[in-house]
């Protein structure tokens, strides 16, 4: 893989995070403050447990990968790959048990894609592992 494709994808990973992080913060806010100036993104079917339970895992796992991408953290990887499977079982537990609409199963696989995609590269593309190695 060329060293300027996967440059570009630790930038589009970086991007996502920054969104993930973003999409956490603004769902706490507006899991606290009840009333927000913006269309809600959190789910009314999700009880305020599992919405808390929702934005904090997101929110850890942004700050795994950016954290740990920027500070070299050899680790990053594995706790990226713990993070994400306990999204995925949140994730499944929503889909089989809460959510009701009829493309949700389709959105679950979307998701687990998204993870699968997301940890092959962090696992190994050179650049990144040339980072996580060398900061050790």
């Amino acid at each position: 893989m060329a060293v300027w494709l996967q440059n570009a994808g630790i930038w589009l990973l970086i991007g996502v995070h920054l969104v993930l992080a973003g999409w956490g913060v603004v769902g706490l806010v507006e899991l606290f403050s009840g009333s927000v100036p913006w269309p809600r993104v959190s789910n009314e079917l999700f009880s305020s447990r599992m919405l808390l339970m929702q934005w904090v895992l997101v929110l850890l796992t942004a700050f795994v990968f950016l954290a740990g991408y920027a500070a070299g953290w050899p680790r990053m990887p594995v706790m990226l790959a713990i993070m994400y499977l306990i999204l995925a079982l949140v994730c499944a537990y929503q889909t089989f048990f809460i959510l009701e609409h009829d493309s949700r199963f389709v959105a679950m696989g979307v998701e687990y894609i998204a993870y699968i995609v997301i940890l092959v590269f962090v696992f190994n593309a050179p650049v990144m592992q040339e980072r996580l190695q060398h900061s050790a």
